[in-house]
């Protein structure tokens, strides 16, 4: 196969898969240098976006959590160190890019601009923005382990001002010029950045999202509004898989069998399955039952989504689909029947809309069903079929599984990490998945039109038909950026303001912008700092501040106020669950969360203390008898009081962050606008500490 690009992914770069790029130095051989502070590092490469390859030549390895392990390099003394230091003249330019693009130039209006760049830490004294004859002097705005940030705002005379500019690095006598596609130590004019309104498109990010607070719903486990839409699995797709083992017997590990669950609060099978034997790994849990909540459960608990303080429900697919976590899309243009008709899913988005919250849904367009309707066709009838190029197929005819029991689905065709029942799209021709992935360019793919087409008409559906406001795109990865690039200007073009966010759990420069998506589930900037410094207590405040700055400087401004900052999803242990059930550890990042930069994520259920660990246990059926605990009222109202402090005071929402203190657990922050400031010090450590606080 032909290797296209090569990454180095790894601990130095925050597991970034776009940030450092290694170069073809001869054929089918890549290098990089780097610069790093001593310490031990692991890291893998990564080919064409989505092959990992272990460096087998490193000196030692560890194990990767998946099964498979990570080279380790442990940088000391054996290489050459770098001096950085102030007011010597030197300017180290490694790792500091020379682009023009939103990381350094970002319009916030028609007039308003704000520049940012970096430099090595402690290595430069001063750095400016130079507009066109006009030295401006920039602010330091944050610090990490390796970069200085600097960033200043300024004001254009009209929105048609046209200007050239760069930045101006001053180490003691000596200045360097951080110009288009160059360092220099002279002021070259003819290679300024230039910048004018259709040089430098506006990146606008909903309004609405900013003062939003997000309610995740999985339609299955929240409420049963009608027993009489409940699953009978009489579809075509469950035949054979639908009938209970004989009394007294059990069925062999991972044999599917689809049924519903008649008692809500029975959760015990979501761990331990009652109709399966164990094998060598231990028991498995019941993935296929199902509860009956849906739609018309959803409209009937619109008075108390209402009354917390909900503006968004972010809905798991809603799709008709085997599952019931509906990632397996029988039809994309199709409500699963078991939650509802058209008309009770329009009559909720109205009603939740007359009461101001906003409806996003989740979607897979990396893969549908094997039971979706092109999939049956082109599988029964191979190259014949218009759909048979609609996937990736290997090897065609499929064999009957009843007839080969043993039968290995990717064999045949590509699908979802392996699992036969989400068969990939196909989306470029001449690319096979996942090489086609990493392609931006459109004229160097051969578009698939009809899939496309089709997608595209999916999403013009959903946001226009039925009103909806936005959707999370799961695994975006997966699927080629040019065709994100157009399912954007798709939505865009009928709801200017829809809410357009990536499932991404590391950093996601590439996606977020004005070609892609608004924002992406905070995963690596968010969630995963919340758990190690809130939940497992195992790093200090200043650690803690350090791994959220990337979050706040990597992306544009605009997009970290739309962030999805979640705690906990469908994905993942409940944060209960990982905390043992200590619900002081809960409401400390909630009051972490509800006053920080982003959007406010809840996974329904969390704010009544909902327990829960590997999936499907962390997608228990709502406790909807929290009213007879105390305790779980309590922390309802804690939640509540929340969302109103923040809903009130537009500094927390849009406001700028400045961290006051990090010094041992305890972690302090200041949120500013216009109108007010608010300071928050928050006390992580199980003892009491005496701070003071600078303002």
């Amino acid at each position: 196969n032909i290797v296209k690009e090569v990454y180095l992914v790894g601990s130095m770069n925050d597991w970034n898969q776009k940030s450092d790029r290694m170069l073809e130095t001869e054929k089918g051989v890549y290098a990089i240098s780097l610069l790093l502070k001593p310490d031990e590092y692991h890291y893998k490469f990564l080919e064409d976006g989505m092959h990992w390859i272990t460096d087998e030549k490193a000196k030692s390895f560890t194990d990767d959590g998946f099964g498979g392990k990570n080279s380790v390099i442990l940088v000391d003394d054996h290489f050459e160190k770098v001096t950085i230091a102030k007011n010597d003249g030197i300017f180290l330019n490694y790792g500091i890019s020379t682009l023009q693009n939103l990381e350094t130039v970002n319009p916030l209006s028609k007039t308003r601009i704000e520049f940012k760049t970096k430099a090595h830490r402690d290595d430069v004294e001063t750095v400016y923005l130079l507009k066109s004859d006009e030295l401006i002097k920039m602010n330091k705005i944050a610090e990490d382990g390796s970069f200085d940030y600097f960033q200043t705002t300024i004001l254009l005379k009209n929105e048609d001002e046209i200007f050239d500019y760069c930045f101006v690095y001053r180490d003691g006598e000596q200045d360097y010029y951080l110009l288009d596609g160059a360092f220099s130590s002279t002021k070259d004019g003819s290679i300024f950045f230039h910048y004018s309104k259709e040089n430098i498109q506006p990146f606008l990010t909903p309004d609405w999202v900013k003062d939003g607070i997000i309610y995740q719903i999985f339609t299955d486990r929240f409420y049963n509004g009608n027993q009489e839409n409940n699953p009978d699995f009489s579809e075509w797709y469950y035949e054979g898989i639908n009938i209970a083992p004989p009394k007294g017997k059990l069925l062999k590990k991972y044999t599917q069998y689809f049924h519903n669950v008649d008692d809500w609060y029975n959760v015990s099978g979501l761990t331990k399955s009652p109709y399966h034997a164990p094998n060598e790994e231990g028991y498995q849990p019941d993935y296929n039952s199902f509860y009956g909540g849906d739609i018309e459960g959803i409209y009937e608990k619109l008075d108390y989504l209402e009354d917390l303080g909900v503006t968004i429900i972010y809905f798991n697919p809603l799709f008709q689909a085997k599952s019931n976590h509906k990632y397996d899309a029988v039809d994309y243009m199709k409500l699963d029947p078991h939650f509802g008709t058209d008309e009770e899913f329009k009559k909720l988005v109205d009603e939740a809309h007359e009461r101001g919250i906003k409806i996003i849904i989740d979607c897979a367009f990396n893969h549908t069903g094997e039971t979706f309707w092109a999939f049956q066709e082109g599988m029964k009838k191979g190259p014949e079929s218009e759909y048979y190029n609609w996937y990736e197929w290997k090897k065609w005819p499929m064999p009957d599984p009843a007839k080969t029991p043993n039968i290995k689905p990717s064999d045949y065709y590509e699908c979802w990490w392996g699992y036969g029942e989400m068969p990939n799209l196909n989306y470029d021709l001449n690319e096979i998945n996942p090489s086609e992935n990493s392609i931006k360019n459109i004229d160097l793919a051969v578009p698939n039109w009809e899939v496309v087409n089709y997608v595209l008409d999916v999403a013009e559906y959903w946001i226009s038909d039925m009103d909806l406001d936005g959707f999370r795109l799961d695994v975006p990865n997966e699927v080629p950026f040019w065709f994100w690039k157009l399912f954007r200007e798709k939505v865009k073009s009928i709801k200017p303001d829809a809410y357009l966010v990536g499932e991404l759990w590391s950093n996601a420069v590439d996606w977020v912008n004005d070609d892609y998506f608004d924002a992406v589930m905070n995963y690596a900037y968010f969630k995963d700092p919340v758990m190690r410094f809130f939940n497992q207590r195992s790093c200090s405040a200043k650690t803690f501040d350090r791994d959220l700055k990337p979050g706040l400087l990597s992306y544009p401004t605009q997009s970290t106020q739309v962030m999805m900052n979640l705690i906990d999803s469908h994905d993942t242990f409940r944060y209960l669950e990982s905390a043992n059930g200590d619900i002081s550890r809960l409401k400390m990042a909630v009051l972490f969360q509800m006053t920080y930069v982003g959007t406010p994520h809840i996974w329904y259920g969390d704010e009544v203390g909902m327990m829960g660990a590997h999936d499907p246990d962390c997608r228990r059926p709502f406790n909807w008898k929290y009213t007879e605990d105390s305790e779980k009222v309590s922390l309802r109202d804690y939640y509540k009081k929340l969302i109103q402090i923040r809903k009130t005071n537009s500094c927390l929402r849009t406001g700028s962050f400045d961290t006051l203190l990090a010094e041992g657990m305890v972690y302090g922050y200041l949120r500013s606008d216009k109108k007010s400031s608010i300071a928050v010090i928050l006390n992580n450590d199980t003892n009491r500490n005496k701070i003071k606080v600078p303002l």
